[in-house]
């Protein structure tokens, strides 16, 4: 799809995005720049159609979710639909087809914002892990690459805040985990933290949700809230999560109690309250200490 390809609906949703979705994306001054003006241009190229359909896609998303009773909120949702189905089977492999690492990665973001906003509970797919995580070397190292995109302006704002700035809230958090990873006496299930590395696992995925929640506290990095943890945290703690064990169950609470208080945009919200009492309710009370987020200061 090019410029001279777009019907009326896409010229719609152009506008849509330019003037409202892209303010949703963050409020980082420059970086929203990149967003609102640099990438709609680029996205109107004839390489770049991956990117257009995955502006479009999210553009009729945010459509479709502001009135879902309106009489033309089928086609939003339909267009959205196809775009996003567009943009994900387009998207090409920036190391492998030389393609513009910064079209990439933006587009690998809206997709990613698309599967969040449309799935009905965390952890998300599969497929969308799949997505999301191949922007987590850009966002733990830009490449000198990036520099030289049409995105380099980005470059701020993906590297977030840094951990020291958030004080007080990130020791807390810490402190308040401490004991989950450990084969302590006393602990529930200590069978499975006594083996090193799925010990280690769990004080990686600690530490990278941390990162979401310095990035939480910020208005700028929603964006880097609600992905950081599920692009950092290893392949080895996805497994366990989607097994649903408990202590990866642990951090997912804190996970969604963090989105709650966060209180995010269109495509960041949920129904938070309820996947924290689903939680809660599947642990039960042996992992009480580590689950009282109503009481806990951090959120």
């Amino acid at each position: 799809m090019s410029s001279t390809e777009l019907d009326l609906q896409g010229i719609e949703l152009i506008h849509q995005y330019t003037t409202s979705t892209c303010y949703t994306l963050c409020e980082d001054r420059g970086a929203l720049d990149v967003w609102k003006l640099t990438l709609p241009r680029v996205a109107i190229l004839p390489d770049n159609s991956f990117l257009l359909h995955a502006i479009l896609a999210v553009a009729a998303l945010h459509l479709f979710t502001l009135n879902p009773t309106h009489p033309l909120a089928v086609q939003y949702s339909c267009a959205a639909v196809s775009h996003y189905n567009q943009a994900v089977s387009s998207i090409p492999d920036s190391h492998l087809r030389g393609a513009d690492d910064g079209t990439v990665f933006t587009a690998q973001l809206l997709i990613g914002i698309y599967g969040f906003a449309t799935s009905p509970s965390v952890p998300v797919s599969s497929d969308w892990l799949r997505i999301i995580r191949r922007t987590a070397p850009t966002f733990q190292n830009p490449p000198a690459s990036l520099q030289y995109t049409v995105v380099a302006a980005l470059i701020p704002w993906v590297t977030g805040p840094h951990d020291e700035d958030a004080g007080l809230p990130l020791t807390a958090f810490t402190q308040s985990l401490t004991t989950l990873p450990l084969p302590i006496n006393g602990i529930p299930e200590i069978h499975e933290v006594r083996d090193a590395a799925v010990s280690a696992t769990y004080q990686h995925a600690i530490r990278f949700l941390q990162k979401s929640l310095a990035a939480s506290l910020y208005p700028d990095f929603h964006l880097h809230a609600a992905f950081l943890w599920f692009m950092l945290s290893s392949d080895s703690f996805m497994e366990l999560l989607f097994e649903r064990r408990p202590r990866a169950l642990v951090l997912l609470g804190h996970y969604c109690a963090m989105m709650q208080r966060l209180n995010g945009p269109w495509w960041a919200q949920k129904d938070w309250n309820f996947e924290l009492t689903r939680i809660t309710s599947v642990l039960g009370d042996r992992w009480q200490r580590w689950t009282d987020w109503e009481s806990s200061r951090l959120y």
